[in-house]
Order: structure tokens, then sequence, then C-alpha cells
């Protein structure tokens, strides 16, 4: 074994040189490595055994993938826009049906064609990186959306392999059935997604002390080999296990560190993964086989430049883009081995095709280049060709900038956090279901010795457990909610269509008391009515909910709370409040705020009234409005909208058509606008101690609006800024407590000594 390894390392690295010296992708080196040193080539010393140079082979794909993961985050998939979505999924959804119908073609059998369009369908990330890097191409526009598209394509890869490994199990592509398993393991996968950035950060903040390089090193390789054991057991391939693992890894404050230690790891059983890839080439299968290496070849380059010109056409950009971005994807890459890989691992494909594939995507990495460089004098060769009439065409309906939709943005928005709620709190209950029905359900039952009761025990505690997800998943966005509810009554109905949440409770009642699914439903209600109106509930799942967004986002936080105490300042609060005027017009309106708000679901926070010449700061429910006040009203951008909307359909108020102001501009403007100092707002923060009174209190009931006149108007957890927070959310230990108030409030402060002077 360590004479074999000695031979790999040696061959690697002098065929590496040498495809340095003449520029060549390093990848390409280790196949043909791989080639020299096999039982293939006879001129050359030989591997001896080649099952543990496959072993490590299966290692460097996980660690491939585990390095993919940490290269990959969930933001990038909001970054890289619909056009990158767009080119992906013209150039995948295509490439997968040309190369399955070539394979047909040729007479293949069913699972090798299936495996085929898999293999041909994505471009080889590292290759084009590569080639942009050395021509300098990396700004140009078209760099960018081939890169983006590349992201995507990742990503739809890591899709491909959990549908592929569902295929491979059931040795079948139709049918209820399989469709069924697909969807049960895309459930799967959510779900360890969820749970992992939930956990995973979580526990690397409690043991930051504690690590140092070689316990980095050693947690995050035992997770990655932790993920893909998981993600075995499930189903699901292990190569997409390692990819979850560094996907969760990518978004903590660790994941440079990750990232730096693990790649010589990677680089190593990378090289060797290759390494077993040239390997399977055998000369003879190769002859045997020429006619459709040459068929595929040209299909792939083809194909990928031909659907990749489309689908930036067809996302709007211009002709110029287009033929530069898809002259550069003409080949496939690494992605391509790892599919390979799958279907041997499973068995379901031919012998031939590893070696074929190996030999197209050799292919055509030496052409990427080519085309790159030739991609400008294809374009004007292409332009000169088209009629004006053909020109004209394109430049209406293509531009290198995109409108946006025309539809209601808060529909929009709105729907999007829905279809994103819904589908992460799904997947959750459908796991904790799956769980306590078949493992928890028959372990009780032993244990109480009594059928009946032990069902009830066991739906008392699944139910449990799924109560926080259900109050998570209803509660989508409140703002947006009354702000779409108030906008038009045809809005009312498909509002609380999507907010029913009693089937998942029904589901679990179904199963182990077999009563009918209708009368389960309406039962079903009854914990959902509770949930809604618990206040305790509410808290533990607000605060599951910031936690959950502070591990998901702990990168991007933390290095925007650097920039902010580098800066010295605080702007997410500063610029994402704003305080909006209304005017009482009713000579005969006289009535408390709480019976002025409490039919109007207000999601702004009333701080000032300005009576003539007097200021009320910060009032109370019971205080009385009037004829003439005007009422300055606090909340975000969403908040004070959805307030102006509602405000503005009763006759008895009057938008005041003052400019709406940030809180920063709010406060510096206070003097200039002739407010008295003992009539001006402050705006301070305080730190909760672990000693703090207020600490593991919601707000409604922390007591600092009564002690202080004080209204908390954002929170600051570690890096996570919580702005204009609900009354339910649960104060914690270290947290930053923004407060507003009058000139009184500075003073108890100071006097209470949860302030200095």
């Amino acid at each position: 074994m360590v004479a074999d390894l000695a031979l790999i390392l040696v061959a690697s690295g002098i065929v590496t040189i040498i495809f340095r010296k003449l520029k060549q992708p390093v990848v390409l080196g280790y196949i043909v490595a791989g080639f020299l040193i096999s039982p293939n080539f006879d001129y050359l010393p030989t591997v001896v055994d080649q099952a543990d140079i496959s072993a490590w082979g299966d290692v460097g794909v996980i660690f491939l993938m585990f390095g993919l993961g940490l290269e990959f985050s969930f933001k990038k998939l909001g970054q890289v826009g619909g056009s990158a979505f767009t080119v992906a999924a013209t150039v995948m959804a295509m490439m997968i049906l040309v190369g399955a119908g070539i394979g047909a073609l040729m007479g293949w059998d069913k699972m090798d064609c299936i495996f085929l369009g898999g293999m041909i369908s994505m471009s080889s990330t590292m290759i084009i990186l590569k080639s942009y890097e050395e021509y300098n191409l990396m700004r140009e526009r078209f760099a960018q959306m081939v890169l983006g598209a590349l992201v995507i394509e990742d990503i739809g890869g890591i899709f491909m392999l959990v549908i592929l490994s569902a295929i491979s199990v059931g040795r079948n592509v139709s049918g209820v059935a399989m469709a069924q398993q697909i969807i049960i393991m895309l459930i799967y996968l959510a779900a360890w997604i969820l749970i992992g950035i939930y956990l995973v950060p979580t526990i690397l903040k409690k043991i930051t002390s504690l690590l140092n390089d070689e316990l980095v090193l050693i947690v995050s390789a035992a997770l990655c080999m932790g993920m893909v054991v998981i993600g075995n057991l499930i189903g699901f391939s292990s190569a997409l296990g390692a990819f979850l693992a560094g996907s969760i890894l990518a978004g903590t404050i660790q994941s440079d560190r990750i990232r730096y230690l693990i790649k010589p790891v990677k680089d190593l059983f990378g090289a060797i993964f290759f390494v077993s890839v040239g390997m399977l080439i055998v000369p003879k299968m190769l002859i045997d086989y020429i006619v459709p290496i040459i068929i595929i070849t040209i299909v792939v380059i083809l194909g990928q430049m031909t659907f990749s010109v489309f689908g930036i056409l067809l996302s709007g950009q211009s002709l110029h883009t287009a033929i530069r971005g898809g002259f550069s994807m003409v080949q496939i890459g690494e992605f391509s081995f790892i599919v390979a890989t799958l279907g041997m691992s499973f068995g379901v494909i031919s012998d031939f095709l590893y070696p074929v594939i190996v030999c197209v995507s050799v292919i055509t990495a030496f052409a990427t280049p080519i085309f790159i460089k030739n991609s400008e004098r294809a374009y004007k060769f292409i332009n000169s060709k088209l009629s004006e009439k053909a020109k004209m065409a394109l430049r209406r309906n293509t531009s290198e900038s995109q409108t946006r939709d025309s539809l209601d943005s808060d529909w929009n928005q709105y729907i999007k956090n829905i279809c994103i709620r819904t589908g992460a709190c799904s997947s959750i209950l459908f796991l904790l279901y799956w769980a306590g029905t078949r493992y928890m359900m028959p372990r009780i039952d032993e244990v109480v010795g009594s059928s009946m009761t032990g069902n009830i025990i066991s739906a008392a505690i699944i139910i449990a457990a799924m109560l926080p997800v259900i109050n998570v998943m209803f509660d989508s966005n409140v703002t947006l909610y009354y702000k779409l509810w108030v906008k038009h009554r045809t809005n009312h109905l498909p509002l609380i269509t999507i907010r029913a949440c009693a089937c998942f409770v029904a589901l679990v009642l179904r199963k182990i008391f077999l009563i009918p699914f209708v009368v389960l439903v309406l039962i079903a209600a009854i914990p959902i009515i509770l949930i809604v109106r618990s206040t305790w509930l509410n808290g533990v799942t607000i605060a599951m909910e910031k936690r959950f967004v502070a591990n998901f986002s702990e990168r991007t936080l933390t290095k925007a709370k650097r920039d902010r105490a580098r800066n010295r300042t605080y702007r997410w609060l500063d610029e994402s409040l704003y305080v909006v005027e209304f005017e009482i017009t009713d000579p005969d309106f006289y009535k408390t705020i709480f019976d002025f708000t409490k039919r109007r679901d207000f999601v702004v926070t009333i701080i000032r009234i300005i009576r003539k010449d007097a200021y009320v700061n910060m009032p109370s429910a019971d205080e009385y409005i009037q004829y003439g006040d005007v009422l300055q009203m606090l909340g975000t951008w969403d908040e004070v909208d959805a307030c102006t909307i509602l405000l503005e359909k009763d006759d008895a108020i009057r938008y005041t058509d003052s400019e709406d102001k940030t809180l920063k501009d709010f406060m510096y403007g206070q003097r200039f606008e002739g407010v008295p100092e003992e009539g001006e707002l402050v705006c301070v923060p305080i730190k909760l101690d672990s000693d703090s009174r207020f600490i593991r209190k919601s707000i409604r009931n922390c007591g600092l609006r009564q002690a202080f006149g004080a209204t908390i108007i954002g929170i600051e957890r570690g890096a996570l800024p919580i702005v204009s927070p609900d009354i339910d959310t649960i104060l914690m230990k270290d947290d930053i407590v923004w407060l507003i108030g009058g000139a009184s409030m500075v003073t108890k402060l100071i006097k209470s000594g949860l302030m200095d002077k």
C-alpha cells in the first residue's frame, strides 16, 4: 500500500509539473498520471493493489464535495440573480434530454442513457475559472454571468445526485412510488440542512475558546464523515452527505479557517481520486468506443454552447454577452466523474461508460481555452451575418439590465417568505412525524405495556415537539400579512388559506388513532388556536428563529458587526426605522390610544403626541388623543407603509405629507424643529448582564416601560441585529437593548445603574 501511494504521488507530481508548464488544468495531469501507472500501460511501474486506491479515491470524492460545500453559501442563491437560474436550468434540462436521447439512439441501456444525460449536463467550474484567470476575464459581464450559472449548476448537481440515487436504488424510472421516494429524500435533505444550521454553529460558538488548528481540523473532518454516515443510512450518497457538511460550515465564522486547514487534505485525496479515474482508461475500450466518444464530444461542445447562448438570451442579456458566455461552457468536468462514480458504486451503469466520459472530458477541457479565446471573433462574425430585422428583434427583447417584475412586490415577497418557511418547516414536521411514529411509539408501547396509553403519550410528545415548528411556520411575516390584508378585500381568502397548519397535527392523530381525517383537522385546530394565543410559546419560537437566522448568516453578520465597531456607527438601527406623522382631523374624535389601535392591527409604535405646543413622549395606552393632535409613529419601512395604507382609509385622520424620516434624521432634527430640550426623545443602548432582572423575560413582561418609560426598538444579540422586535421576544444575557424615551428615561437609567453618565 505504501509503495502504491509513493508511486501515485511521484507520478502525479512529475506529470502535473509538466502540465503546469504547458498551462493546462492540473486535473488533466492527474488523470494522465493515473493512466501511466495503471495496468493498462506496460512501460512504467504499475500500482499493485487497485482496490485500496479505489477506496482512497472514494475518500477523495468525499473531501472534494466537502470542499465544494465550504465554497458554497446559501446566500449565493440570492446573489447570482434570476439570469443565472435561467441559464443553468436551460442548459441542464436540455443536455440531460439530449444525453439520454443520444444514448438511446446508440442502443445503450436505459440507466446508461440516464446517467449519460447527467454526466454531460454540467460544465467544469475548475477549468472555466482557470481559463478566465489566465486571460484576465474575471471582471467581464459574461464571465460573472457564467460563474453565477455554475453556482446554480453545482446546486443542481447535488439534487441530481439525490434523484439518481433514488433511481439507482429503485432500478425504475417511472411510477408514483419512485416520485414518492424522491420527495421523501428531498424532505430528509431539507430537514438535515435546517437541523445542521441550527445546531452546528451554536456548538462551535460554545467551544470557540478551545479550538486550535488541530481541533478545528478534527472537528470539521468528523462532521464531514458523520454526515456521510448519516447520509448513507438515510439513502443519500457519500458525496451528498459531505457537501451538506461543508455547506453548513460555510456560513460560520470558522469557515475561512476550516477551508485553509482542510485544503491540503482535500488536495491530497482529490489528487488520488483523479488518479484513480485515470486508471480506468482502457486503450482497447477507447478504440472500440471511438465512435461514441466522438459523437458525445461533438454533442457536448455544440449542445453546451448552443443551449448556453440560448439560455443567456432567454434571460434577457445581449447577444454579445450570450455568445462570449456560451463559448465558455463547452466542456464537462469533475462533477461528471462524481456522477459516474455514483453509477459504478450502485452497479447500474456499464463498465465502458466511465472511461468514455473521462475521454470526452479530457478532449473538451483542452478545447475550452480555444473557444474562449475566439469568442469575440465569433460574435463579430455572427453579428455581421444577422439581418437588420434580426438585430432589431434582439435589441428589443434583450439588454444588459433587466426590469423588475411588474407584479405586486409585496405579494412576491410574502409568497417567497411563505414558500421558504413552509417548505423548511414542513420538512422538519415530516421528520418529527416519521421518527415519532416509526421509532418512538413502539418503544413507549413496550415501556408502558398498554397500547392505548402508549398511543396517547406518543401523540402528546410528537404534537408537543411539533408546536414550536408550526408556530414558526404560521408566523410568516406579520407586517406584510397586515399590509396585504388592508390593501384589498380580495387578499383575505388567500391569506387565510395559506396559513392553515392543522393538517400536520391531524396526520399524527390519524396515524395513531385511525379517526377520519376531516374530523381530525377540526380537532387539530385546537392546538393551532392555542399556539396563536400562547405568549410563552411565541417567545420560545421567536428565540428559536433568531438563533437559526444568526447561525445561517453568522459569517455575514459578524463582518457587519466588525465594520460597525470599526466605524463606530449603528446604521442597522438608525436607518432601518422610520418616523411618519398623522393628524387627527375629526372634531368629535376623542379616544384612548388603546381604543384607537385595537381594531387597526397596528404594527408601529406611537412615540409622541404633539398637542399644540405640548409634547407627550412615549404615551401610554390609556392616553387620550383628540382633534388637532399630531401622532408620530415609529416602525420599519414595511410597518410604516402598512400603517399608512390603513390610516389613509380613515376619514378622521390625515397624513401630514411631511417627509418620512429615518430614526437618525428624526433624532438630529428635533432641535432644528423647535422641540424644547425637555420634550426631546432620546435613543440609548443598555447591556443586559448575567445578574440583570430583565433577562429571561419577554419584552411584554420585562417592566422596562413601566419602570423607565422606555420602549425597546432594537436588540443586538451577538452579531444579530433585531429591529422592531416582537413583544414576546425573550431578553437574553449579553443582549444590547436599544431604548427610546424622553429625557427622564435617561435620568432613571443612570440612577438605576443600567447606564453610565
